[in-house]
């Protein structure tokens, strides 16, 4: 996972074009170069950049530029091919803002790579605590201009003198983050043109061996009429399979846009060095024998790639099973599989390749066609996020399969997803289940957030269809290719036996779907087609006798009702009506309206009926409960599309700055009795020799103090129970009269479950009787006590966060109180949440009933809820030392939140991806 940090040291991203660019810190030893660079530059990019003719002003910039890197100075330098082809600086000029200056190459203007330095140096500046950039800009340099105004960052500008100032917010906003997708996508789809539509293609490695690998992958690209050049290096024959063989890539006519590595592990990287100096442009690299067999060829992996970047190369693999286009145009079958496929709509990802071909027969047999597959592999270069930006925009896919083991970037992959799916559906299998007890938290939230619930809630958040098993994904794919959008939920079923339908109309309701109540008038249309129907109710059973005739004129129907928006077919096969006749008129009957039809042929075989010319297809299940599944599937796609995805938008009045230094003090604070690590908290710090009590009462594990849980939520409007930490019986005696009877008292041990252990008393109404609660809460703990006013009756809600190590941060929201075990319902999301997000938190808790007044319980306003779990959400975000939180109870009532209790566990922050900034994946030694 790459992270930008202010000591940046070179970070490889594409250019506009497509092409490679490595940014990275200016060096001592670039001075001949970046004099080369002013040399080569035109009088006029030098008039530009430095309001003079005179090159006297450039050299002084070089001289400048190269200083050391500080917090008040930092220089960048592009590369391109080994060469310097653009610089960029800032110099502070306040204690919030800095003076940038750039310049690029003639020949690399308008490539993007200005805009790249940009992002680079705004992350870097950061870091360094500033927040703005300052650009002095000539009037008639538009293009300038126009590139400081799309960068997406909040500006503003004035003009004297004929020079206009640009003034850049460097906070990354949503528009930010837009910005930077937009531009992304554009460098992404120019980059995998040579990958996934090659017009040359090189096998490095296929020979006369009947079973190896090259030979098959070369047999797959001729049987599957490959549209381009196609080429062999192998320097032991002149030729394999008729295509002509050269003893190198060296030797080959021209550079090839693919070259497809299918040697030995040990040849690999020479290979792939010989490909690069011939101006390959992309490798597929299916040879074994890398990061998959251990530590070793980890390294040899991350070697790997950073010789491809050195020739900007994408890379798809190692250690992966091919790609292939079914596009006429193209018509690539890079694999080594033995697959023939039919053109159409559907796009496949796969880290395991062998799941992936089992899921493109799987569909084959099913009548479904393909448009792409790629096996990605050990992915060191080409991930699911890059394939989802270049399909984003391809006609011919129509719906995405995923099929993942891990996450490079979860939080882009977010954005990414989130907007393709606006376009189209995307369905995912996500391998890999973890217990949550391999965490070393505390706390409720910790111990309910195994990893496979955040994956979860990234897919909600990105409107991922997640299904569990390779039949479901297969199911699910070729309907939502086949099937227009529905346009609500509710559905009719119809068949020919009652009980396959009890069944379809079960699981239908289980996913998502209403099976609604017939109308009278529909009623009465299907007796008049099918006299002998056992029951005009829904489901529709038309009897075993039923005709193919009458079934088609009952299926009509539905499908023209305007009470429907699906009709769901369940026929099995009786001696008066043959299968294939009914199935027949059930795609006649479908042709009849724009209300979709599935059928389930009970017993039958999986396949899609396809009618000439141009009817609608109609895709056929064995059984009913997979039929209805997908159904379901398609409806919740239905809702996605329905509701586009809204930026998260901070609240006003989170006083930033000031948590933020309560952060840094609590964890100085921590740091110098030995409780905080760069890891986090280390229990085993905890001792006598070390640690203070009367100074940092932080318990075991780094659990803050009472008092300092609260500072630090109300600096982000979340309010707190009033409270008194106590030592002794008359200091609880002073803070209740101080409060108010009644009270109650707890142990204010952040580190225990204070109900679990008897370490809460309430409804304290007197002095006699606190008195009596500090004696028996004494002999169960020694300590500090908290005591606070009672809270008047409301429901209670837990809200919880973590900063999960690979997902970022995370929030929960559930029931609380004693209910947040016995119940154990949680809803989860990653933060940070976009209002419309927080009320599908909310909506999606069946004890959420209680929030609307259930059984006499005071009403909550929900629009309020859904606020305070944005600004938590902005709480985890913004401050990372938050390793755990959770709030528990919240009392609700109608707009007011009371937090009752809080543990908040802090930790030294973990680097988190940078999100305003694009990069290519790196080797690990580069992080």
């Amino acid at each position: 996972m790459t992270r930008v940090s202010a000591e940046l040291v070179g970070f490889d991203a594409l250019r506009s074009n497509g092409g490679a660019v490595r940014i990275r810190t200016v060096q001592p030893t670039d001075h001949l170069a970046l004099q080369a660079l002013n040399v080569a530059s035109s009088d006029r990019s030098i008039y530009l950049r430095f309001f003079t003719n005179s090159r006297h002003a450039a050299e002084v910039y070089l001289a400048v530029l190269q200083r050391p890197a500080s917090r008040d100075h930092h220089g960048l330098v592009a590369e391109v091919d080994g060469e310097i082809v653009g610089c960029a600086a800032f110099e502070r000029c306040d204690s919030d803002s800095a003076d940038i200056g750039l310049l690029v190459a003639d020949a690399y203007q308008h490539e993007g790579i200005g805009t790249l330095l940009i992002e680079y140096l705004a992350s870097i500046a950061r870091h360094q605590g500033l927040s703005r950039f300052v650009a002095d800009v000539l009037i008639q340099n538009g293009p300038m201009a126009r590139a400081l105004g799309d960068l997406g960052f909040g500006c503003r500008s004035s003009t004297e003198a004929g020079v206009a100032t640009f003034v850049l917010d460097l906070a990354p906003t949503g528009a930010v983050l837009a910005a930077v997708d937009a531009r992304d996508r554009i460098a992404e789809q120019a980059s995998l043109r040579a990958l996934l539509a090659p017009a040359s293609v090189a096998v490095i490695g296929a020979g006369s061996r009947a079973r190896s690998v090259g030979r098959q992958v070369l047999a797959n690209i001729l049987a599957g009429g490959y549209q381009g050049q196609l080429w062999v290096v192998n320097p032991k024959h002149r030729q394999v399979l008729g295509v002509r063989s050269y003893p190198g890539p060296s030797a080959l006519p021209s550079a090839p846009d693919l070259a497809v590595i299918a040697v030995p592990a040990p040849a690999v990287i020479e290979a792939v060095t010989a490909c690069g100096h011939r101006g390959a442009r992309a490798l597929l690299i299916l040879s074994a024998g890398f990061g998959e067999t251990g530590a070793a060829g980890r390294v040899e992996q991350d070697r790997l790639l950073r010789v491809a970047r050195s020739f900007g190369m994408r890379v798809v693999g190692p250690n992966c099973l091919g790609l292939l286009n079914t596009d006429p145009a193209v018509s690539l079958n890079a694999t080594f599989a033995p697959l023939r496929l039919t053109p159409g709509g559907l796009a496949l990802i796969s880290q395991s390749g062998a799941l992936g071909i089992a899921v493109l027969r799987a569909v084959a047999e099913c009548g479904s066609g393909v448009a792409q597959f790629v096996s990605v592999g050990n992915k060191i270069d080409v991930s699911s996020n890059d394939l989802l930006v270049s399909w984003e925009a391809d006609p011919r896919i129509a719906v995405i399969a995923l099929y993942l083991e891990s996450f490079g970037n979860p939080a882009k992959f977010a954005r990414i997803a989130r907007r393709v799916a606006q376009r189209k559906p995307i369905v995912a299998i996500k391998a890999g289940r973890s217990e949550a007890g391999r965490r070393a938290g505390q706390s409720h939230t910790a111990a309910a957030a195994a990893s496979d619930v955040v994956v979860d809630a990234l897919f909600t958040q990105a409107g991922v269809l997640r299904v569990e098993t390779m039949p479901q994904l297969i199911d699910t794919v070729r309907l939502l290719a086949d099937l227009p959008l529905l346009a609500g939920p509710r559905v009719a079923i119809v068949g020919n036996s009652g009980g396959p339908g009890i069944l379809a109309a079960d699981t239908a309701s289980a996913a998502g779907l209403q099976v609604i109540r017939l109308s009278d008038e529909l009623r009465a249309e299907l007796a008049l087609e099918v006299p002998a129907a056992a029951s005009t109710q829904n489901p529709v059973d038309l009897g075993a006798g039923a005709q193919p005739a009458q079934v088609q004129r009952a299926v009509e129907a539905l499908i023209r009702s305007s009470e429907l928006d699906a009709v769901l077919g369940v026929f099995t096969e009786t001696l008066i009506a043959e299968r294939d006749e009914i199935i027949a008129a059930l795609g006649r009957a479908a042709q009849a309206g724009d209300t979709p039809l599935v059928v389930a042929q009970v017993g039958g075989e999986s396949a899609t009926l396809r009618l000439e010319p141009a009817g609608r297809p109609v895709p056929l299940f064995a059984f009913p409960e997979p039929a209805a599944a997908a159904l379901g599937q398609a409806w919740r796609y239905a809702r996605i599309r329905a509701n586009p995805p809204q930026p998260p938008v901070r609240p006003a009045g989170l006083e930033v700055a000031a948590t933020r230094a309560i952060v840094s003090e609590l964890a100085e604070r921590a740091e110098q009795h030995g409780v905080i690590c760069a890891e986090g908290y280390d229990a085993d710090s905890l001792d006598a020799a070390n640690f203070d009590a009367d100074d940092y009462d932080a318990g075991a594990a780094g659990w803050l103090p009472a008092a300092d849980a609260a500072r630090l939520l109300v600096g982000y409007g979340i309010e707190i129970c009033p409270q008194r930490v106590v030592e002794s019986v008359d200091e609880a005696l002073v803070a209740a009269h101080e409060l108010g009877f009644p009270v109650a008292l707890k142990l204010a041990d952040a580190t225990v479950h204070k109900s679990e252990v008897g370490g809460v008393r309430t409804g304290l109404r007197t002095s006699r009787e606190l008195r009596l609660a500090v004696s028996q809460l004494r002999r169960r703990q020694s300590g500090p006590l908290l005591v606070q006013p009672m809270v008047g009756a409301g429901t209670e809600l837990i809200l919880g966060g973590l900063q999960d190590p690979q997902f970022g941060p995370v929030l929960m929201v559930g029931a609380g109180g004693i209910f947040a075990d016995l119940l154990g319902e949680r809803a989860f999301r990653l933060a940070p949440l976009a209002e419309p997000d927080a009320r599908a938190m909310i909506a999606q808790l069946r004890f959420g009933r209680l929030l609307d007044g259930y059984r006499g319980r005071p009403p909550v306003s929900r629009a309020a809820l859904a606020e305070l779990l944005v600004r938590f959400s902005y709480l985890i975000e913004d401050l990372p030392e938050l390793a755990e939180i959770d709030l528990n109870p919240v009392i609700c009532r109608a707009e007011q939140f009371l937090v009752v209790d809080a543990k908040i566990r802090l930790a030294a922050a973990a680097l988190r991806p940078e999100q305003a900034v694009r990069t290519l994946r790196e080797p690990a030694g580069n992080h």
